[in-house]
C-alpha cells in the first residue's frame, strides 16, 4: 500500500509540472556588441629603427648608389562598420636634402584572417599624407614579423641638381609615421 501510495503521488507530482509548466522549450535573445577596431603597429617591435648605409660608387664620375631594407612589418588589427573601409597612410618629418626615401608594401602575407586591401605601388615620401595601402575591411595580421605588410625601404640620390645638397653624415634621422584611418 505504501509503494502504491507512493507511486500515486508521484505520478500526481509529475503530472501538475507538466500542466503548470511553460512548456517543452523557451527562448531568449542574446545581443553581440562588436566595437569598431584600428589598431596598427610595426615589427619586429625591439628593432623597428632601421638603418640605411649608402654606398658610395667604385669608380669615378659615378654616384651614391641606392640602398635598401626590408626588415620591417606592419601589423593591423581592423573592424569597421558595415560598408565602410579603411587606408593606411604614410608620411615623414622632414626630407633630406639630395635624397629620396621610398616605401613600397607588399600584398598581406602572414596567418591572419581578413580582408587586406590593395598595396599601392612604391611611393616617394613627403610630408604630406599618402595611401600605401587602401580598402582594409575586417581582419587581422597576426603580431609580429613576417606577419601583414612587409615594408621595402629605398634611398636614393636624387638625379637633379639637388644632388650638390648631399652632405656626409654619420646619420640622419628622418621619421616615418604610418596612420590606420578610422
Amino acid at each position: 500500500m505504501k509503494l502504491t501510495r507512493r507511486l500515486v503521488i508521484a505520478v500526481l507530482i509529475v503530472s501538475m509540472s507538466i500542466a503548470y509548466s511553460d512548456g517543452l522549450t523557451d527562448n531568449h535573445k542574446v545581443t553581440i556588441i562588436i566595437p569598431e577596431i584600428a589598431l596598427l603597429d610595426i615589427e619586429p617591435e625591439a628593432s623597428k629603427d632601421i638603418e640605411i648605409t649608402m654606398t658610395a660608387p667604385t669608380e669615378a664620375g659615378n654616384p651614391l648608389a641606392s640602398s635598401t631594407d626590408n626588415n620591417l612589418w606592419l601589423n593591423v588589427t581592423s573592424i569597421v562598420a558595415t560598408g565602410n573601409t579603411r587606408d593606411i597612410s604614410v608620411k615623414i618629418d622632414a626630407p633630406l636634402a639630395g635624397l629620396n626615401l621610398k616605401v613600397a608594401s607588399a600584398a598581406y602575407a602572414g596567418s591572419g584572417f581578413g580582408s587586406w586591401g590593395t598595396p599601392q605601388p612604391q611611393l616617394t615620401l613627403t610630408a604630406s599624407d599618402q595611401t600605401l595601402v587602401s580598402g582594409l575591411k575586417s581582419g587581422f595580421t597576426a603580431n609580429g614579423a613576417n606577419n601583414g605588410y612587409n615594408l621595402t625601404y629605398t634611398a636614393e640620390p636624387v638625379a637633379t641638381n639637388a644632388f650638390g645638397d648631399i652632405v656626409s653624415t654619420a646619420g640622419s634621422e628622418i621619421t616615418v609615421t604610418y596612420t590606420l584611418t578610422e
